[in-house]
């Protein structure tokens, strides 16, 4: 009798479908996971609503989740930490792979590996089908770093690893934080949570903006020192000085910007300090602009550095974090759990905040 699983698709904007595969055996080193928990992103939601350039109508859902090993592949034995594998062992896998082979890899730029998106979004319909994580299985390829999950780590943050949690961990190592800089972090999301906590053990001092003061609290939670609400502030003028205010009477050292809002990142290059380094995460949508003064940056000094995607093992150090940081509210990134059957209003309550973020549970055992 062959086996069958259920994964989710984009149907077209603001609208998914899902639909039932076969499950594959996986090839030569290859994984196939029964997935336990795949959360709601930012990204995600800018996929759902159509503004992804490489996930499009009929392509699968999910990228963010930690899954258990339903089936190894010939010669896999062990992950890419050299720790052994087992079917029922819990894992997570980087959503994009690297090559090797392309000039980006060559050069070492991992994060920017031309075919880092072979699979990724690919659509449904092409086997092995299960590519994102939204559905009860997910297929890694071999070219896909996997790390397991090690012991005692809360799988809410484990199925925040290798997205959010990688993503801000590799973030502020190329901001280079060092202790006794001041850092600020432009808002307070999952990805702002995240690199809170990283930043603060690196010894830096961090600030932190955001509009919704019960985000604010939670960046306290995660090691911020200060929080400048900026939902009341008039303008940039009045922003930029309750963030001076906030860093001791100086720009900051470093400003990475998380929110998605193109001119936040315009006015976090203004408030980075003279040779201080601006981080830009948060804005991937393709197409929105923002006013920007060359000249003024040109005598700034501040470098501009985009971090997209992450190398790769990255993650395995980002749930290397978790457990050595379990002091941290990890449980508290995820604050709604849905069931795979009601993916949608999942996406509809997380795109109008009615929760923070949102996350699938689809296997026993995903608390």
């Amino acid at each position: 009798m062959t086996m069958e699983g259920t994964t989710t698709l984009l149907a077209g904007p603001e609208c998914i479908l899902q639909r039932s595969y076969p499950l594959p055996d996986p090839g030569p080193g290859e994984v196939l996971l029964e997935t336990v928990r795949a959360n709601i992103c930012g990204s995600e939601l800018h996929i759902w609503r159509g503004h992804h350039p490489v996930v499009t109508p009929a392509c699968v859902l999910g990228h963010e989740g930690v899954g258990r090993v339903a089936k190894l592949g010939p010669g896999v034995e062990r992950d890419f930490a050299g720790e052994p594998l087992a079917e029922g062992d819990l894992v997570t896998a980087t959503y994009f792979q690297i090559c090797r082979r392309c000039p980006e890899c060559q050069r070492g730029d991992w994060n920017l590996c031309r075919n880092g998106y072979q699979f990724w979004g690919t659509q449904a319909d092409v086997p092995p089908h299960f590519h994102g994580t939204f559905g009860t299985h997910y297929y890694v390829h071999r070219d896909q770093y996997l790390f397991k999950v090690p012991a005692g780590v809360d799988l809410r943050a484990a199925a925040s690893s290798n997205c959010a949690l990688s993503q801000m961990v590799y973030s502020v190592h190329v901001s280079g934080a060092a202790e006794g800089d001041t850092v600020l972090f432009q808002g307070a999301g999952g990805l702002g949570l995240c690199g809170i906590a990283a930043a603060r053990e690196r010894g830096a001092r961090v600030v932190v903006t955001d509009v919704e003061p019960s985000r604010l609290e939670m960046a306290r939670a995660f090691g911020a020192h200060e929080l400048v609400d900026i939902g009341g502030l008039a303008g940039e003028a009045e922003r930029a000085e309750a963030v001076i205010a906030a860093a001791g009477g100086a720009k900051p050292d470093i400003v990475i910007d998380v929110t998605g809002v193109p001119s936040a990142f315009s006015e976090g290059v203004r408030l980075t300090r003279a040779g201080g380094r601006f981080v830009s995460v948060g804005n991937i949508t393709v197409g929105k602009t923002c006013k920007f003064d060359p000249g003024l940056f040109t005598r700034s000094g501040v470098t501009i550095v985009s971090a997209i995607r992450y190398h790769p093992w990255f993650l395995g150090r980002a749930l290397d974090f978790v457990a050595r940081h379990p002091g941290y509210p990890w449980g508290s990134l995820l604050d709604a759990d849905y069931k795979l059957s009601e993916v949608d209003q999942a996406l509809r309550d997380s795109a109008d905040r009615v929760v923070t973020r949102a996350s699938l549970v689809m296997a026993e055992g995903g608390a």
